[in-house]
């Protein structure tokens, strides 16, 4: 079966025009994530991701730079690692590093009452994915 021109140029852009309604917009996802980054984590990481953020002075340690997370996977940003790590849910090497275990204090940007919503985490993943080099 084959469509008529007139009647594909009818049809493509309205059954595009659904897909884009159910997909949340990727701009949205990164503001979101860029807002929670710099609420959460900027401080110690520094707003590039580097380790360079102002309270890293106090810590006794730089904070790990996040910038090469895809370099150090083979070209991959480790998402569902990523995600793990800031939840908690991997052990970590130094028990007593300040790096908060998000899944147990929660988030401050105050947009989900303190909770990690599997939308905050996917909007943090998408940005901090950004700051990859």
């Amino acid at each position: 079966m084959t469509l008529s021109k007139p009647l594909a140029a009818l049809i493509i852009p309205t059954v595009l025009g659904a897909c884009a309604v159910l997909m949340p917009a990727p701009n949205e996802s990164l503001t979101r994530g860029a807002t929670i980054y710099a609420a959460e984590c900027a401080a110690c990481h520094g707003a590039a991701g580097d380790g360079a953020g102002a309270a890293s002075l106090g810590l006794g340690m730089t904070p790990p730079d996040l910038t090469g997370l895809r370099a150090r996977n083979d070209g991959v940003f480790p998402r569902a690692f990523v995600q793990r790590f800031v939840l908690g849910q991997l052990e970590k090497e130094d028990p007593d590093a300040a790096m908060p275990t998000f899944g147990t204090v929660g988030l401050e940007h105050a947009q989900s009452e303190g909770e990690v919503t599997a939308s905050d985490m996917v909007a943090l993943l998408d940005y901090m994915e950004t700051l990859q080099r």
